[in-house]
C-alpha cells in the first residue's frame, strides 16, 4: 500500500498524487511530501522507489531484504536509514523488533515498514501538516516519527522489569510450589529480550548520533539539536536495557542456585537414610546367613534382643545427626 502526503508551500495538503504528480512535485521549492509504503509489493518497490525516486540499487536491495541492524548510508543529494522498532512478542516476557526503513531527502521523506506501525498512522492527519509535521520540513517529520516510537519503548521495558521483580519474588516466596519449567521459560526469554533490546538500541543510538552530529545536506542545522534529544533518550533506553540483561542472568542464577539447593537437601536426606540402614543391614545380614551352628540362634529372647539392637543402632545414628545438624 503507498500513502501520499504533499504540502505545497501554500499550506495546501494532498493526499492523491500520481507518480508524475509526485516527480513533478520532487523540487518545488517550499513543498515538502510524504510517502509511505506499508506492506508493498515488489511492484510497489519498482514503481516508486526507482522509477519515481531513482533511489540507488544497494539501497533499494537493503528495503527488500531485511537488515538485522540499524545503520546510515549517506548518498549525498539523501540518506537511507534502517531503523528497527520494538513491539511485544507472541509469549510473555518477549520483545521483537520490527524494521523500518527511511529515505530522507531535503524535501521529501520516504518511509517504509511491512507492518503497521502506529507513530505513523498517528501523524497521517491532513491538518496536523498545515502549521506543523510537513510544514516544518521532512527532518522534522522523521524526528516525530522517532521520538513517538522512542517514547513506546518504555512502558515496554518497565513491563519487562517490573515482571522480572514479580519473577524473582515468586522464586523465592512460592519455593518448591513454582512451575519450574514456565519460570525457566520466561526468564531465558526476557534475558533474549532484554539482549536483542540492548544490541538494537545501541546501534539506533549510534545511527541517530550521526543525525545529531554530522553535517548533511538534507538535515538543516537547527533539526540536529532534535535528533539529539532522541540521541539522549536512547542512551538512556540502553542503559536500561542492559540492567534488565544484568537483571534477568542475575534472577536466571538465583533460581538455579534454588534449584540446585533443593536438589542437594533431596541427596541429603536420602543419603541418611541410606546411612541409617546401613548398620541394620549388616545385622540382618550377619543372622540371615545359613549357617547351622550360630548360638544367637537358640537364645530365647535372641528375637527381641535383635530388635532392641536394631532400634538402638537407628537411634544413636539420628541423635548423632542431630548434634551435627545434619538433620
Amino acid at each position: 500500500m503507498i500513502r501520499v502526503l504533499y504540502r505545497h508551500s501554500s499550506g495546501t495538503i494532498l493526499t492523491e498524487l500520481s507518480d508524475a504528480e509526485i516527480k513533478r512535485a520532487l523540487g518545488e521549492r517550499g513543498s515538502y511530501i510524504w510517502v509511505d509504503l506499508e506492506d508493498a509489493t515488489p511492484e510497489e518497490f519498482q514503481r516508486m522507489l526507482v522509477d519515481t525516486f531513482s533511489f540507488h540499487s544497494l539501497a533499494v536491495d537493503d528495503v527488500i531484504n531485511d537488515v538485522h541492524s540499524p545503520k546510515l548510508d549517506n548518498y549525498e543529494r539523501y540518506l537511507f536509514l534502517v531503523l528497527h522498532t520494538l513491539g511485544e512478542g507472541d509469549e510473555p516476557m518477549d520483545i521483537h523488533t520490527y524494521e523500518m526503513d527511511a529515505f530522507l531527502g531535503a524535501d521529501y521523506l520516504v518511509t517504509i515498514h511491512a507492518e503497521p506501525r502506529p507513530a505513523i498512522a498517528d501523524m497521517w492527519k491532513a491538518d496536523y501538516h498545515r502549521d506543523d509535521g510537513l510544514a516544518r520540513g521532512p527532518s522534522y517529520v522523521l524526528y516525530k516519527v522517532l521520538d513517538a516510537q522512542i517514547d513506546s519503548y518504555v512502558p515496554l521495558l518497565d513491563h519487562l522489569d517490573d515482571r522480572l521483580e514479580e519473577l524473582g519474588d515468586t522464586i523465592f516466596l512460592q519455593g518448591d510450589h513454582i512451575e519450574e519449567h514456565t519460570i525457566l521459560n520466561e526468564l531465558l526469554t526476557a534475558k533474549s529480550s532484554a539482549l536483542r533490546a540492548e544490541r538494537i538500541l545501541l546501534r539506533q543510538r549510534e545511527t541517530v548520533g550521526l543525525l545529531a552530529r554530522s553535517s548533511y545536506p538534507v538535515v538543516p542545522a537547527d533539526m540536529r539539536i532534535y535528533f539529539n534529544d532522541v540521541y539522549d533518550h536512547l542512551v538512556r533506553l540502553n542503559d536500561l536495557a542492559g540492567s534488565l540483561r544484568d537483571l534477568a542472568g542475575t534472577t536466571i542464577d538465583t533460581y538455579l542456585a534454588l534449584v540446585n539447593n533443593r536438589t542437594n537437601d533431596v541427596m541429603r536426606i536420602l543419603t541418611l537414610v541410606s546411612t541409617l540402614f546401613l548398620p541394620l543391614t549388616f545385622l540382618t545380614g550377619v543372622y540371615g546367613m545359613n549357617f547351622e551352628f550360630m548360638p544367637e540362634l537358640g537364645w530365647p529372647w535372641a528375637y527381641p534382643i535383635a530388635w532392641l539392637l536394631f532400634i538402638a543402632s537407628a537411634g544413636i545414628m539420628i541423635y548423632w545427626f542431630r548434634r551435627q545438624k545434619w538433620i
